[in-house]
Formats: C-alpha cells, sequence, structure tokens
C-alpha cells in the first residue's frame, strides 16, 4: 500500500465520514441493515415481557431459556446452511430424531461406549446428507423434493428403530450429563472476557487491513460502542445465570459450533465459494467453483449438525424417543433463520443470523409461557414475526437493487 493511496483526499474523506450516524443512514438507504432489526427487537422483546412478568429475566428462567436456544439455535445453523444455496431443508429436524433414538438405541438398549455411540450418531448424520446432497446435485431432483421423502423416511424409521418400546429414557447416560454440565462462575467470566477481547481485536485489525486497502472502515468510536455493548451484554447474562446454576454447556456449544461456521464462511475460500453459489450458481461454475462440490459438502455438513441437535435435544429432555422430535422443532428452526437475516433467495446471510433468530423465537415462546399463552398463541406470534422479518429481507432486496447491489 503506498503513501499516495493513503493520503488520497477522497478516500480519506470515506474513511473520517464513517461515524456511526454516517454508517447507519447509508445502510438504511442500501438495505444493508444486517443484525440491528433483530437486535432491536431482542430489546424490544425482553423489555415488554419483563414489565408483564418480572420472571422473565430471572435467573432460573434465563437458564432454562438458554439450554432450549442451543437445541434450537443448533438445527437452525443447519438450516442457514441449506438456504445460503438458495435451497430449503424439510429432513434436518426428523434425521436429528432418528440419530438420538439410534444412539439412544445403542447406549441404553445395547450397552455399546458412548465413544462408538457418538461416532455413530454424527456417521449417520453426515452419510445421509451425502446422500441426499447428491440427488440434489448430480440426479437434479429439487432439494425440496429430496428433503420432503427425507422427512417422510426418517420418521418412519424412527418408529422402526424403537421397535414396540417407543419411549426410551436418556436418564444417566452422558447425553443427559453433557445438557446438565454448568461452567463454574469463574470459568464462565473468563470465557466471556476471552470473547469480548478476540472481537474487540478482530474488529481493530479489520479497521487497519480496510484503511490500507483504501476501503471505508469503521471508526475507532463506533468499534468502542459496539464492543462495550457486546461486553455489557455477556456479563449481564453471566452475572444473572450464575446466581443459578450457571452457563449451560448446550450454549457453549452453540456459540462455538457458530464461531467455526463464521470463520469458515467470512475467511476461507469455501467459504466465499457458498455464497457465490447461492448468489449465482450459473456465474460460480463459469468462474471455476466446483458447484456440485459445495452442494453436496453443505448437505453433509447441516446432516451432522442435525445429529448433534439430535443429541443435545435428546439430552435436555432426556428421551431418545418418538416424540422427542416435532414439525414445531423444524418450523422454528428455519423461522430462526430467516427471522436472523439469512435471504430465502440464497447468497446473503451469515453464521450468527440463526443464533440471534433463534433467540427471538425462544424468548417469544418463552415469554409469551410466563404469561400464560397457549402453544396455538405462541405458533401464531412466532408466524407473524417471521412475516415481519421476509418483508424487511424484501425490502432489504430492493435497497440493495436501487444501489446496484442486488440481483
Amino acid at each position: 500500500m503506498s503513501n499516495d493511496t493513503l493520503t488520497n483526499p477522497e478516500l480519506d474523506e470515506r474513511v473520517t465520514r464513517s461515524g456511526p450516524i454516517h454508517t447507519l443512514t447509508r445502510r438504511m438507504k442500501e438495505g444493508q441493515l444486517g443484525v440491528m432489526p433483530v437486535i432491536l427487537a431482542l430489546i424490544v422483546i425482553v423489555i415488554v415481557f419483563q414489565s408483564i412478568n418480572g420472571n422473565f429475566i430471572a435467573p432460573s428462567n434465563l437458564v432454562n431459556l438458554s439450554t432450549t436456544v442451543a437445541y434450537i439455535g443448533i438445527l437452525a445453523l443447519s438450516i442457514n446452511l441449506i438456504l445460503l444455496l438458495g435451497e430449503i431443508d424439510l429432513s434436518v429436524a426428523a434425521l436429528g430424531g432418528l440419530a438420538a433414538s439410534l444412539m439412544g438405541i445403542l447406549l441404553v438398549r445395547d450397552g455399546h461406549g458412548i465413544l462408538f455411540s457418538l461416532v455413530t450418531l454424527l456417521l449417520l448424520g453426515v452419510i445421509v446428507g451425502l446422500i441426499q446432497g447428491w440427488f440434489f446435485a448430480v440426479v437434479g431432483i429439487p432439494a425440496f423434493v429430496v428433503t420432503l421423502a427425507g422427512l417422510l423416511a426418517y420418521m418412519g424409521l424412527t418408529l422402526v428403530v424403537l421397535g414396540e418400546q417407543k419411549n426410551l429414557s436418556m436418564s444417566g447416560t452422558f447425553a443427559s450429563d453433557l445438557a446438565s454440565f454448568y461452567f463454574p462462575a469463574i470459568y464462565a467470566y473468563i470465557m466471556g472476557a476471552i470473547v469480548v477481547i478476540v472481537y474487540c481485536v478482530g474488529q481493530v485489525v479489520g479497521r487497519i487491513r480496510r484503511a490500507n486497502a483504501g476501503l471505508e472502515a469503521p471508526s475507532i468510536v463506533w468499534i468502542g460502542i459496539r464492543t462495550a455493548v457486546l461486553a455489557f451484554v455477556i456479563f449481564a447474562f453471566l452475572i444473572i445465570v450464575n446466581q443459578d446454576f450457571g452457563l449451560a454447556l448446550p450454549f457453549v456449544m452453540l456459540m462455538g459450533i457458530a464461531i467455526i461456521l463464521d470463520l469458515t464462511l467470512r475467511k476461507t475460500k469455501y467459504g466465499r465459494s457458498v455464497y457465490a453459489v447461492g448468489g449465482n450458481v450459473e456465474a460460480a461454475r463459469r468462474s471455476g467453483i466446483r458447484v456440485t462440490w459445495i452442494r453436496i459438502s453443505i448437505f453433509m455438513l447441516a446432516g451432522g449438525l442435525a445429529a448433534v441437535f439430535g443429541l443435545v435435544k435428546a439430552g435436555v429432555t432426556t428421551n431418545a424417543g418418538s416424540t422427542l422430535v416435532t414439525t414445531t422443532d423444524l418450523l422454528n428452526a428455519i423461522a430462526a433463520a430467516v427471522i436472523g437475516g439469512t435471504s430465502l433467495f440464497g447468497g446473503r446471510g451469515h453464521a450468527w443470523a440463526p443464533i440471534l433468530g433463534a433467540l427471538v423465537v425462544g424468548s417469544i415462546n418463552n415469554g409469551l409461557y410466563l404469561i400464560g399463552f397457549s402453544s396455538a398463541g405462541q405458533q401464531i406470534t412466532t408466524a407473524i414475526v417471521l412475516l415481519a422479518a421476509v418483508i424487511l429481507d424484501a425490502l432489504s432486496r430492493r435497497g440493495q437493487r436501487n444501489v446496484g447491489r442486488g440481483g
């Protein structure tokens, strides 16, 4: 990077004008609000439910909410990968239920070891993803049809695997031990501090790189505000849950998976290829991207995450029977990914979208339950929020087309 570039008046003006107000105004015009609408929605949800029922942010309720959000979020991460391709997968929840039932059979009835049962669970998810991805990417059958057939098949296979005894308790197994493990307070605070420090350093390094490349970069003030808000949210959450059982392992697993996927999608050639295939498959093919491999591998990753979902939910509910998974799990996961900001049209979204969406869906269901709403009322409310998210997505795409960024 030459000094001439750094002292270019136009570039200097672009960099120095990137304050919070200017950035917000520009992003609103261009339909690039990112996660801001979801975060604002979460703030409103917390204020409304806490004002109606004082137990909403009580320590015990937040601990329960975090474990529920954990398995919804993992399933939503699985759906999110397929949505990035511009496709849909209707089978992931049922696949998770089948994998959990098979693991339960191996552990509880047949007495196999933990490692064998866990590897079998994960292999089932990945291999099923490989088969479904092959039918979609190679044979050319629409993903909707392939995964609809899978949904029906896995529900039937679950009943076959379970045999005459449809209920299978997971109490006392490693799955329930995993789901009921809580980190001591000091370790939770250390993990929170590491997340804040890494986030701040990453933002500063990114700013320096963008400025050196002559690109628009966020101001130090804006980075400081975002870091302070993140630190406040994380430590407020940790202080509250540490007054009860503490930080749950399933929630940490969710965050860990999201971080790995986020880095993969943003920082690797493979991740950029996923966005390219989802945005314009023909352009991706002509640019040399192995479209078939990208599609099949994403279905394999989604299948593996579906199996992890089955493991976590079986541990949280101590059940690996036929009632472990319902269509509500699938619908909540799809809603979480879309509400979080992932586009239904492919090529746009990030790994944190389903996490934020799962927080919204989980908070709405939990808050409505506390104030006495039935499950029907919870589903109707979630549907309204989902519709609002899709409308916002459509408006965002229109804004991008107006500035020549979207198709």
